[in-house]
């Protein structure tokens, strides 16, 4: 028997944006909802036997009732389709009666799970056959401790496909660091449940935690800032049987945060050529970026790095920033029109003076002895080791050979740094 649900999570409803105007914030408000709008046609399109939402749904302190009746309004589209909801409210939404979420009067296709307590429900297509078990379990506070997943029970039936439905912080996976250590589990903690597919929330980045069963992580529905980059959407889940589980992503996110890296400056002098610099790398880069959509409006930050003759025009050395200010708008602006972003914010801290370090050495200055300690460090593993301080920061650890390895990257671009700072304090 096939069956085919839709996983979303983090969709973040009327969450609260921090950036810099109010109409890049409304703008980003309505880009979520857009975003979950299209997460439902698809279901809809797909005829699914049900949506799956990892928590997170909508933020508790700030959903607005405009907000809160769309959201209901969607969830009727899906009861229009007969299509159930199956919600496991995590942190942002928790399911405690003293909390937003349990005023909401939802239509009747819509199952909350309303406890850190497991409850299984079952699944059925059109025609009243079972296709698949859903288990969930949701957070009764924002500061959910326990690890709710060890509570969930083994399949039953192994003829069924059984699919876990909760919203976690997993131990070892990607992103985890950048998110709350709430309802705390392990990915063994899943392995010997005998279900199918894990569909969980939380963790913003999406990803595949295992194989067998597929434990995934949606990311969340749309990206929030600059942290959250690349494309965002939700995962149309098939199973053919409990083994044969297959898991595609679609982008829903009508906007997409991009981070432009610009270098490559050192013979840019005019205005103009920095103009058509920035646009052709703007434009190369675009044409690389994986999975883009055309559709998406794009947040950019365009990130100038490296030696760059427009320094002093574009880097402020004192308090008054003044015209630097007003030269990066110029640039931000030009940048706004011939790429059509939705914004743009051009970053000159990675620049640096135009010089030469090679220029430097041999002269009588401690500037040369520096290059050449740096140069004969670089040859020299011995030189290297002994230079080396009796900690080293962010090294993991391991044998001489790692540790020389690791010099060795710390010396990259070195040479180059040392000379633009003592530039620097002479200048």
């Amino acid at each position: 028997m096939k069956a085919k649900f839709l996983h979303l999570a983090d969709v973040h409803l009327d969450t609260p944006f921090q950036v810099r105007t109010k109409e890049l914030r409304m703008f980003l408000r309505q880009a979520i909802r857009e975003a979950f709008q299209r997460a439902i046609d698809l279901a809809i399109s797909e005829k699914v036997h049900a949506v799956l939402i990892a928590g997170d749904l909508f933020d508790n302190q700030t959903l607005s009732f405009a907000t809160e009746r769309f959201m209901v309004e969607q969830m009727k589209r899906l009861y229009e389709a007969k299509i159930p909801v199956f919600y496991a409210p995590g942190n942002h939404d928790p399911a405690g009666v003293m909390y937003r979420r349990s005023l909401i009067e939802w239509p009747d296709n819509v199952k909350v799970f309303n406890a850190r307590k497991p409850e299984t429900c079952a699944v059925y297509d059109r025609e009243g056959r079972l296709v698949a078990r859903v288990t969930g379990a949701g957070h009764e506070s924002p500061h959910e401790k326990e690890n709710i997943i060890k509570g969930f029970p083994h399949a039953r039936d192994a003829s069924i496909p059984h699919i876990g439905l909760a919203h976690v912080w997993v131990t070892g996976a990607r992103g985890e660091g950048h998110h709350d250590r709430y309802a705390p589990c392990t990915l063994e903690d899943m392995m010997d449940k005998g279900y199918s597919y894990w569909a969980l929330g939380h963790i913003h980045s999406r990803g595949r935690l295992a194989e067998n069963p597929l434990v995934m992580y949606s990311g969340n529905l749309v990206g929030r800032h600059h942290g959250e980059e690349g494309p965002k959407g939700a995962y149309l889940v098939e199973m053919d049987g409990p083994a044969g589980v297959k898991a595609e992503f679609y982008p829903v996110a009508p906007v997409r945060w991009i981070t432009f890296k610009v270098n490559d400056l050192s013979r840019v002098r005019t205005l103009t050529q920095l103009q058509q610099h920035i646009y052709k790398a703007l434009v190369g880069q675009l044409e690389s970026e994986d999975q883009f959509e055309e559709r998406q409006d794009i947040i950019a930050r365009v990130v100038l790095e490296g030696p760059c003759p427009l320094y002093t025009q574009l880097c402020s050395q004192t308090a008054q920033a003044y015209p630097q200010e007003e030269n990066i708008q110029i640039l931000e602006e030009y940048l706004y029109d011939a790429m059509s972003f939705r914004y743009v914010e051009v970053v000159p801290d990675g620049l640096v003076r135009p010089v030469v370090p090679q220029s430097y050495r041999g002269q009588p200055h401690v500037l040369a002895t520096a290059l050449d300690i740096i140069e004969e460090a670089r040859k020299d593993p011995q030189v290297l080791l002994k230079l080396k301080p009796d900690m080293l920061a962010g090294f993991p650890g391991g044998d001489t050979d790692d540790v020389i390895v690791y010099l060795r990257e710390l010396l990259e671009g070195l040479d180059y740094e040392i000379a633009t700072r003592m530039m620097e304090e002479t200048s």
